[in-house]
């Protein structure tokens, strides 16, 4: 047999199927063949994985792109930095940051800016916060290709106005009539924020007026019954209307308790949560830079949740990724921008704080970076495992590499991360996306503009 590339000698993970040493073959954009060995496969161009892990390429499927009107360079510089971290495909949560409000028509102008620019594929979800959003949802399903919608239940008030999220009219009537609308679309799927905005906006009236300040406070005044109040509340209006339902970057012991109460008996239940709320606490010393919506918890968390991976109750790993700067953190914790940079660290500190700490197995991880995101948000088989006529999206991990994290060797504009200084194991040395090698060695090789839109 003839294939244009032939991956040879690696210990390749199949989500669900188990790991094994064996060969790749690529036609075009596609795998066609998975080996034993390379004995009578002849190949143009021939790739020596040198016995490291082969992984189905990462499904990232929190990112946020295009704030201060930087959504072309978002593309280009958010999904080169993404390959370093294995990322082949990416979901911004897309909003129209200049009028939050709108009604989209800019979609398919989206969708060139992102093939012009990206490096890796990309689909998109939608933020709806107005009526008028919500009544164009079927509209935006059917023209555009949007399955997944986002729904935050908090930012109002002077809390939106940290992100400028100013209009938002997502209450409890608004969300169970969206959940009604988006239960009789096919495969479409509501994404919500859960967190109880009216406790919070008390409370942070109330440590503002005691001039409180530093990162501490900021869980503070979102503390974990904000969380679980708000997932139990959604889940109750989800499952009245029979509507799939993803909880975006999930936090606390007491939300997943509330996860586990529901999972076994409605199936149409997802959950993401990320690196930070696995890994960083409320007490470290990061200062504006650890602002971040849910904020950072406790230990107890952490522990929580990795066990909730281990468990199902958590299905997928996204990032949260926000290319802000330093500068954009400045002032007291009330003036700084929420959010940080995380997409290319990701699968490093899963590798690195999972598996070589025995968290979680090499297939967990393959399972919830790559095939759980693919299915829930209708891209298996095409994209999110190994298997014969699935993209060739790709990446070869070596387990043993060691980085320290420096924010420059990330590729991306932020001038920091919040693991900054930390010594990580386990690496990507080199990301495919449709059969094309975009990232070696940690430098970008590939073209800008390889990317394309995914539709659900």
């Amino acid at each position: 047999m003839r294939v244009d590339l032939l991956i040879e000698d690696g210990l390749i993970v199949v989500p669900k199927g188990g790991i094994f040493r064996g060969c790749i073959g690529i036609v075009g954009e596609k795998i066609v063949g998975i080996y034993d060995s390379p004995r009578g496969i002849s190949a143009r161009e021939k790739i020596d994985a040198r016995g490291n892990y082969i992984f189905p390429g990462v499904v990232e499927p929190h990112v946020h792109y295009g704030f201060k009107g930087n959504l072309e360079r978002h593309f280009r510089t958010e999904t080169a930095s993404a390959t370093l971290g294995g990322i082949t495909t990416v979901i911004p949560f897309y909003r129209d940051y200049e009028n939050p409000t709108s009604l989209y028509e800019n979609i398919p102008a989206v969708k060139r800016i992102g093939e012009e620019n990206s490096y890796i594929d990309f689909s998109l979800h939608l933020l709806l916060i107005t009526g008028n959003q919500l009544r164009n949802a079927e509209r935006y399903f059917n023209e555009y290709g949007i399955t997944s919608f986002k729904f935050y239940m908090v930012y109002k008030g002077e809390d939106a106005k940290s992100i400028g999220l100013q209009g938002n009219e997502t209450d409890d009537g608004f969300l169970l009539e969206a959940f009604s609308i988006l239960a009789k679309l096919p495969r479409a799927l509501a994404c919500v924020h859960c967190e109880n905005s009216e406790i919070i906006l008390n409370l942070m009236k109330k440590y503002k007026e005691n001039g409180r300040d530093g990162l501490p406070v900021w869980s503070e005044c979102r503390p974990n019954l904000t969380e679980a109040e708000t997932v139990h509340r959604v889940i109750m209006l989800a499952k009245a209307v029979n509507c799939p339902i993803y909880i975006v970057h999930l936090s606390t012991r007491e939300a997943l308790e509330v996860v586990r109460s529901f999972k076994a008996d409605y199936k149409k239940l997802f959950v993401e949560t990320c690196p930070q709320y696995l890994i960083l606490t409320k007490d470290a010393p990061l200062g504006n830079l650890g602002k971040v919506n849910p904020p950072l918890r406790s230990t107890d968390d952490n522990d929580a949740l990795w066990k909730g991976i281990s468990e199902g109750l958590i299905d997928t790993i996204g990032s949260d990724h926000c290319p802000f700067l330093r500068e954009d953190k400045a002032g007291t914790i009330w003036d700084a921008r929420t959010g940080f940079p995380g997409s290319a660290t990701m699968l490093p500190l899963l590798l690195s704080e999972g598996v070589h700490k025995k968290r979680i197995s090499l297939e967990k991880v393959a399972e919830i970076t790559a095939f759980n995101p693919a299915k829930i948000y209708n891209l298996f088989p095409r994209k999110g495992t190994i298997q014969v006529g699935s993209d060739a999206d790709l990446c070869i991990v070596d387990l043993n590499v060691s980085k320290e994290v420096k924010p420059d060797m990330l590729k991306s504009p932020s001038d920091f991360s919040v693991y900054e200084g930390w010594t990580v194991k386990g690496w990507p040395i080199l990301t495919m996306v449709r059969g094309k090698i975009i990232m070696k060695d940690g430098e970008i090789v590939g073209p800008k503009g390889h990317g394309r839109f995914i539709g659900g």
